[in-house]
């Protein structure tokens, strides 16, 4: 049974999880149904329950291509669920929304985009007054000229099932343009408009492109006649001229779309940026874009410009969005195997983001994302070879009201009867206490006080929060034991309490008891006389206007002063109101040059170190990400003026965030960085044994090994120092001297964690050699150095064989090494007479053979020098 530290230290090899399948093959595409799941892999569809439960799976490849489906469709209000290709030739099926083993409908026609080639295809729901077809659907991919095509999904029209043609006739979008990729389409079914957003490259420059399609207008040809375009440009602080995924968010006045754009420079920590856009009014054309039969070559269209830009990272690949009354709520999928949560205020104020799930690897998160399309609890992300189900609000791990408050989370709220932490339809006939609107201005619990009479001062204290009902609620401020206002029946209605007490009771620290039904939230006020914070003093300080803010009391900026509140209002930020103030300190500013190592795992890593200069008067190190609104900090230790060591601490996200060095005055100096990845993960050891007295360099290959800090044996526990090898990315250790020999597992250490390799490690008894022969050439002398046979498989790099005459050495040059005897050959030396006689190591403080020695065997010659065999264990 494995000791204490690896119940700790090792990693599962294997994550069995409720909301996650596995399938054999890479996932090329899914879609969710009404009432399944769709999952398109290497050679096979998977048709799915919700719950991830697969029902039925068919085999969609052939002998060319191992996948031939370019188009998925579900088509919920026809029972089907459409399905085009490149089987041995172009063909589109029509199955079984219910049963995709039950194939309703084939025709051989080429409808989707060739194999690997990109594509846009949805159902368009058409006013079946104005068209009795009731619903096409589009298809838009590059093929020739033309790139957009709506198709019959009924039988009843005049072409048949798949047709193009209206009335007669073909109508599509064409396009003049070579390089064209289409990047996401989808219906806006209340205001009967369709979008589509494209990629376009020429030999000077790159764009993104969005179409507008008016539904209404009827049949394919009106469509397509009312065709409008636009030029989509982010952003401001460098171009990133490339659309990577997108989403529409909810909105009732308008259609606001967010889309993730790239750079493409993954180097850069801000390579994509998400932002949004308002599309509701995409007017004019584009060069190179028509309706079949006009001339693409005017450009009148518009450049949208995002209304903000909320979200920058290394690399994002996906995006979903939900809205929650004012609240819009994003889904983030990134590169590196992550999903992050993003809300935004009414105004787009992003809140913090928070990680909802992360793999252990860096498998890249698909560029499309689905909800759940019942209830929308659930977002539905594809990794590779993984479909996951991922719940939108981890309100249960928030333990307490103030938790859950402290989550920014608009989906979690207070449910009082439960008493819990839950989302809104969970807490039902009950008051649910969750965040306001404008929460992310606002701290939970605020004061104001002001002066009503010469001797008597009010409190006012407000809580950041809203209720769907009438919550138990109470308030009591106390000094000591003592209740400090001069009624017993302070006055409280949710989420408000208001407080008189006498002037003699200033520069006294009180504390606030609110209470709402059972939690208690309690927070310590200093009650200081408002006109006294500044009044004796002629130099205004910082320090002043924050004690002010601090206190309730209302700063006023010209003339700089501190006064009591006239009424109650909205809280003063203090950032806001005494930036203007801030000084300068006496410290000597620390300066940071370097850190080494400047890589870890999330699970984090140990004694890193820190070089610079005045970094005596540091007193810890502040951590933050791009995903973090709170710093992470380290103390230090071990530090001198000019280093000093940290321990890197765990990440629950992936990425570079940015270091600085805090001292005591709080100020944060320097800025370098620290990427944070995915686990070390060994595939494999060279050579897999070494010999009982130890010291053989032993290779451990696999992916991120610069992260492992040490090896270590188990059941031993002996623990090894790691060194990288900068030319193939891996490390070596050298085992120590082992008392008995056997099989061990090897473990990967970083941080406070590890992870076992996948092959074991031996220890075999120390090799023992029995003799050797000499043989006098024309030219050479051979030498056959016999041992008793083993399986430690010695290679050139580890034995070095010489042969020495007088002061000379000759080298003996290796022929072969086998198990029991070594061959090598010393070119011919003029007179020498040359034998073995002894084996030693090269090194004294490495190696394993000193002091053994081997008989001569039978001389041929009449003198004799001296033959060593070097074992090369160089560090």
């Amino acid at each position: 049974m494995r000791g204490d530290i690896f119940g700790i230290l090792v990693l599962l090899k294997y994550c069995i999880c409720k909301d996650a399948h596995n399938f054999d093959g890479d996932i090329k595409d899914f879609v969710v149904g009404n009432s399944k799941l769709y999952v398109l892999t290497d050679r096979r569809l998977h048709q799915m329950k919700h719950d991830l439960l697969e029902e039925k799976s068919k085999d969609i490849s052939n002998a060319t291509h191992p996948n031939t489906v370019t188009i998925l469709v579900p088509f919920d209000a026809n029972g089907t669920l459409v399905t085009c290709g490149t089987s041995d030739n172009e063909y589109c099926e029509v199955l079984d929304i219910n049963d995709i083993t039950n194939s309703i409908y084939w025709e051989s026609i080429s409808v989707g985009p060739q194999w690997k080639e990109t594509s846009v295809a949805f159902i368009v729901d058409i006013n079946p007054k104005v068209d009795p077809m009731g619903s096409y659907l589009l298809v838009a991919r590059k093929k020739g000229k033309e790139i957009v095509t709506l198709r019959d999904t009924l039988n009843s029209g005049k072409g048949g099932i798949f047709s193009r043609i209206d009335e007669l006739s073909e109508s599509f979008i064409q396009t003049t343009r070579t390089h064209v990729e289409f990047v996401d389409g989808f219906q806006v079914s209340s205001l009967n408009i369709s979008y589509l957003f494209i990629n376009t490259k020429t030999e000077t420059e790159r764009k993104v492109h969005v179409f507008r399609l008016n539904n209404f207008k009827g049949r394919k040809k009106g469509i397509f006649k009312d065709l409008k375009a636009a030029t989509i440009g982010c952003c401001d602080d460098k171009v990133r001229p490339v659309l990577l995924a997108s989403t529409i968010i909810p909105s009732v006045k308008s259609v606001i779309w967010a889309g993730v754009f790239s750079a493409q420079n993954e180097r850069d920590p801000e390579n994509t940026a998400l932002a949004l856009y308002d599309i509701s009014h995409v007017e004019g054309q584009v060069k190179g874009f028509c309706t079949n039969g006009e001339k693409c070559i005017s450009e009148s269209g518009m450049k949208l410009q995002p209304l903000a830009v909320v979200f920058k990272y290394r690399s994002m690949t996906s995006v979903a969005a939900v809205r929650t009354e004012s609240w819009i709520v994003l889904f983030i999928g990134t590169k590196d195997g992550q999903l992050i949560k993003l809300v935004l205020d009414e105004t787009f104020k992003a809140g913090c983001p928070m990680v909802l799930y992360k793999s252990d690897d860096e498998r890249s998160v698909f560029p499309r994302m689905h909800f759940d399309p019942v209830d929308s609890k659930h977002v539905y992300i594809a990794l590779k070879n993984q479909v996951r189900r991922v719940s939108v609000a981890q309100c249960v791990k928030y333990k307490t009201l103030k938790d859950c408050r402290a989550s920014l989370d608009p989906l979690c709220g207070w449910c009082v009867n439960s008493r819990r932490c839950s989302t809104k339809d969970e807490c039902s006939e009950s008051s649910w206490v969750s965040i306001p609107n404008d929460s992310f201005q606002r701290q939970l619990l605020y004061f104001q006080v002001a002066k009503t009479s010469s001797t008597n001062i009010s409190l006012h204290l407000v809580l950041s929060l809203k209720s769907t009902g009438s919550p138990v609620f109470s308030c009591a401020f106390t000094a000591g034991s003592v209740n400090v206002c001069d009624r017993s029946d302070t006055a409280a209605v949710f989420p408000n309490c208001s407080c008189s007490f006498s002037d003699q009771l200033l520069s006294t620290r009180v504390s606030a008891v609110v209470t709402i039904g059972d939690q208690k939230i309690t927070e310590m006020l200093t009650l200081r006389n408002c006109s006294s914070i500044t009044e004796h003093s002629s130099n205004i300080s910082y320090t002043q206007c924050v004690q002010c803010i601090s206190a309730g009391c209302h700063w006023s900026s010209s003339p700089k002063q501190c006064d009591w509140t006239h009424e109650p209002g909205p809280q003063l930020q203090v950032q806001d109101a005494c930036k203007d103030l801030l000084s300068g300190t006496d410290y000597k500013e620390p300066k940071i040059f370097s850190l080494e190592p400047n890589k870890s795992s999330f699970h984090g890593r140990n004694r890193v170190l820190l070089r610079g200069s005045n970094l005596q008067s540091v007193t810890k190190i502040h951590i933050q990400g791009d995903l973090d609104c709170i710093p992470k900090e380290a103390p230090v230790f071990e530090y001198f003026n000019d280093t000093l060591r940290f321990n890197i601490p765990p990440s629950e996200t992936k990425g570079t965030v940015k270091v600085c060095a805090v001292t005591p005055d709080g100020r944060c100096h320097g800025n370098i960085i620290i990427t944070y990845s995915s686990l070390p993960s060994c595939t494999g050891i060279q050579p897999k044994v070494t010999w009982k007295s130890g010291g053989r360099k032993i290779h451990v290959q696999g992916t991120n090994m610069e992260l492992v800090e040490s090896i270590i044996l188990h059941p031993s526990r002996k623990e090894f120092k790691t060194h990288h090898d900068t030319s193939s990315g891996d490390v070596w250790f050298l085992p120590n001297h082992n008392d008995r020999s056997g099989v061990f597992s090897l473990f990967l250490k970083f941080g406070n964690s590890a992870v076992e390799c996948v092959d074991n490690f031996s220890y075999l008894p120390d090799p023992k050699f029995t003799g050797f022969t000499t043989l006098q050439e024309s030219d050479y002398l051979q030498v056959v150095i016999q041992k008793k046979a083993d399986k430690l498989n010695f290679s050139e790099s580890e034995v070095d064989v010489s042969g020495q005459q007088g002061d000379q050495e000759h080298e003996c040059v290796l022929e072969w090494i086998l198990s029991s005897s070594i061959l090598c050959k010393i070119k011919h030396i003029s007179g020498a007479i040359i034998t073995l006689d002894s084996l030693t190591k090269k090194d004294s403080h490495i190696g394993v053979w000193s002091n053994m020695r081997i008989m001569p065997g039978e001389a041929i010659h009449q003198t004799m020098t001296k033959i060593k065999l070097w074992k090369l264990l160089s560090l």
